[in-house]
């Protein structure tokens, strides 16, 4: 065969054609990792940024029930009776609840003890929060708890 004939032109061109096909074939399947690696990246991100979230919620209602309890403990709120009650702003999204419950002690008293359990819940997000804690009020306090326990 001669070097200008037509048959070697023709394997020339097929070795060409070979050649961008599998260089194309390179390309897609790089795109297509590359897609595959966004994908998997962008959801480990997304849930990363979900699972942040929970626990900043979390966290700020630990800190809300912590303050409703120590505000009772110090006579600043009223606990029991009135069911769940909003906070004020900035924090309209949570509301808090208060129950209380005498604790006796062997001889069957009471003697001022109470367990004061206070439960903060998000409006929207699914967050609550219990903090329970014995705490010992005077008798007229203690009396006065009670007696709006008891009242419907």
């Amino acid at each position: 065969m001669m070097p200008g004939c037509p048959a070697r032109r023709s394997d020339r061109r097929h070795r060409d054609f070979a050649r961008r096909g599998a260089a194309l074939l390179e390309v897609l399947i790089a795109l297509a990792l590359f897609v595959a690696a966004a994908a998997v990246v962008t959801g480990a991100l997304n849930s990363s940024l979900e699972s942040l979230e929970r626990q900043k919620l979390g966290t700020h209602a630990v800190n809300l029930a912590s303050s409703v309890m120590a505000e009772i403990q110090l006579g600043i709120r009223a606990p029991g009776g009135e069911g769940r009650r909003p906070f004020d702003a900035p924090f309209q999204d949570w509301t808090w609840e208060a129950s209380l419950l005498p604790v006796e002690n062997a001889t069957g008293t009471t003697a001022g003890s109470m367990r004061v359990e206070v439960v903060v819940r998000h409006k929207t997000a699914p967050v609550v929060q219990r903090l329970a804690q014995v705490i010992r009020i005077g008798r007229s306090a203690a009396a006065d708890a009670l007696t709006a326990v008891r009242e419907p």
